[in-house]
């Protein structure tokens, strides 16, 4: 179990990395345009429940916003922190969440569902207001971000030292490259 953990560890780290460089191409001065700020809260008078659906337009904003930059991508991923993962679980119908969800204790970036047909990604380290939107293509003619594996996992051998400690290493290797930052875009909310 001690060995799952660890190799879970190390994918989080690759994980997280990747999603680190996202979020800074999506603020560079190739990304395409922001959305801005999503408030929740509501005007005077306004329900929630109408206030929270807001965020799809939201969404769509961001969506055009990499259409305009790219002129053949869309958004099909989106990254969340805390709060904007709590709105889009509300969000039904137009959110599906990820199958077996309530049963997922989170160590790092996981799957949350779909929102729209959108693969929506809950990461609970990064900044809790901040969304990162993207486009996940089919080939690398198609790729905004490029993950190259060297080396997915290695674990060597459990290794006994003469005082009876166990030791075990674990390798990763890959690269990671921005080559189209206009396929991404970020944005913030403001939740009460």
């Amino acid at each position: 179990e001690l060995v799952k953990y660890l190799g879970g560890e190390v994918k989080f780290t690759m994980d997280h990395l990747g999603i680190d460089l996202m979020l800074d191409a999506a603020a560079g001065t190739g990304a395409a345009t922001s959305p801005g700020t999503y408030t929740a809260t509501p005007s005077t008078g306004e329900a929630w429940v109408w206030k929270k659906y807001q965020f799809i337009d939201f969404v769509e904003k961001a969506n055009v916003a990499i259409i305009s930059k790219t002129l053949r991508a869309i958004c099909n991923f989106i990254v969340v922190g805390n709060d904007a993962a709590r709105l889009i679980r509300q969000l039904e119908p137009h959110f599906k969440p990820a199958a077996g969800l309530d049963s997922l204790v989170p160590t790092g970036p996981y799957e949350l569902g779909t929102l729209d047909g959108r693969l929506v990604i809950h990461d609970p380290l990064i900044t809790a207001n901040q969304i990162l939107f993207g486009f996940k293509g089919d080939n690398y003619l198609f790729a905004g971000l490029l993950f190259a594996p060297y080396i997915p996992l290695f674990a060597t051998p459990t290794l006994v030292t003469a005082d009876l400690k166990a030791q075990k290493g674990f390798l990763s290797s890959a690269g990671y490259k921005i080559v189209n930052p206009g396929m991404f875009t970020y944005g913030a909310n403001t939740i009460v």
